[in-house]
């Protein structure tokens, strides 16, 4: 094999030495070129790190200062009332539960009543408990407090023994109200702040009654899959549903409380096509119910999630349809012998004001001493029932002063009916339950 088969340089002496020295110098200059080139990747990705890195940090300062607008910071947290004791002559009500999330003295809350009424309030003062004893503190989380709230016991028209009854619900989040989109954004306070403790309560029948009423009348966002479209052009969509693990045939329906409840719920948002979200009240949700049987389960992902099996879900969505404001009713006769059923007020903005209106009423009007204000459903027809503790034989001009004064509230619900304590036999049970709207 020759020098040249080898591919060895056939040159001699300087010429040997010249071409050595130029792939020497060619060499050098590609690695000078790639270090270079190296050095300049270097430098974008450390101005491109120092660009992201200040962007991040814009972010960060806007949603701090986002946060830092919001009420609270934007910090949720519920506590349901176990105890409370009110002071009218301070404005005051103490109330005892445990807090889920943080709340801090001077921040704006809402106390969710178990009649379906709200109010906004402040905290006063927080006291944690420290296993025995409670202590003055400026914030607690996550455990037992007595909080101090201040309640307007004239503007309400609440009196101490009503003020705060068991199972009212305390917290930051505020009624749902139409965001910049015009959209009404989803939340069920109360029924959040209930769900924290259905694992200590759920024996209990009157938390379940109260748990059971804000289920009827809540409205849930539930995950839906495009299911092609309708003649049209509308979209189809298909509610998403899961199935038991011990009975694959057995179909489950989800409904959640709030947005950040359904984000927990990460598996239906891990494929390439994400979900649309559907708003249904209960009583849309009960026909899919009634008609196939589904089990239901409330926050399937928590923070705590309440399951319904197929019968106590069909029973539940029997009785939304019944009733649409999805009270607990009591079947009794009013003095005229006629059927009806009667139970507490949807809540709502109509049902606020014709409230709001019945205690302005009452308070120009020493003759009566109690009010409150009913659902009712006489022959299949809607109506409010108001009813007065009020002596008898006034009760005529009593009655057209208090449907002049709420009159001009009506709106969905065309009609309002009145009637005496003393002349409606349901009366004493049913305000031994629900409090009064106003007493004095």
């Amino acid at each position: 094999m020759s020098d040249k088969d080898n591919n060895i340089f056939d040159l001699e002496g300087d010429a040997l030495d010249e071409a050595l020295m130029a792939a020497i110098e060619e060499t050098e200059e590609e690695e000078r070129a790639a270090r270079e080139l190296k050095a300049k990747e270097n430098q974008e990705r450390a101005e491109q790190a120092r660009v992201t890195a200040i962007e991040q940090e814009e972010r960060k300062a806007k949603i701090e200062k986002l946060r830092q607008s919001m009420p609270n910071e934007g910090r949720r947290y519920f506590l349901m009332a176990e105890d409370a004791e009110c002071d009218e002559s301070k404005n005051e009500a103490y109330v005892t539960g445990i807090v889920y999330g943080t709340c801090k003295k001077d921040d704006t809350v809402y106390l969710y009543r178990n009649d379906g009424r709200a109010v906004g309030t402040k905290i006063l003062a927080v006291d944690e408990f420290n296993g025995q004893v409670f202590e003055p503190a400026d914030e607690v989380s996550q455990k037992k407090a007595r909080i101090t709230i201040a309640i307007d016991y004239e503007k309400t028209g609440f009196t101490k023994d009503n003020a705060v009854p068991k199972f009212s619900v305390v917290t930051s989040v505020r009624p749902p109200v139409k965001g910049t989109d015009g959209k009404t954004v989803i939340e069920n306070p109360s029924l959040s702040g209930l769900m924290f403790r259905y694992p200590e309560f759920n024996k209990d029948k009157e938390y379940l009654n109260h748990l059971t009423t804000n289920i009827v009348n809540g409205r849930f966002l539930i995950p839906a899959m495009n299911a092609g479209n309708e003649a049209g052009g509308k979209k189809k969509l298909q509610l998403i549903m899961f199935t038991k693990k011990e009975d694959p045939d057995k179909r489950i329906l989800p409904l959640f409380t709030d947005i950040q409840a359904l984000y927990l719920w990460r598996k239906v948002f891990e494929g390439d096509q994400k979900p649309s979200v559907v708003v249904m009240s209960f009583l849309e949700a009960a026909k899919f119910i009634e008609k196939d049987g589904f089990d239901v389960a409330l926050n399937p992902s928590g923070p705590v999630s309440v399951g319904l099996p197929s019968k106590a879900a069909t029973e539940l969505a029997r009785l939304a349809q019944k009733i649409a404001s999805g009270a607990k009713v009591n079947k009794e006769t009013i003095n005229d012998g006629s059927k009806v059923v009667v139970g507490v007020p949807r809540p709502g903005q109509e049902t606020d004001d014709m409230r709001a209106a019945l205690i302005n009423y009452c308070r120009s009007n020493r003759e009566i001493k109690k009010a409150g204000l009913l659902y009712m459903i006489r022959e299949g027809k809607p109506s409010y029932l108001v009813i007065i503790d009020a002596p008898k034989g006034k009760e005529s001009v009593l009655y057209a002063g208090l449907l002049a004064a709420l009159k001009p509230h009506l709106k969905t619900i065309k009609k309002v009916d009145f009637s005496l304590m003393s002349e409606a036999p349901f009366a004493k049970d049913y305000f031994a339950k629900i409090p009064c709207d106003y007493s004095i």
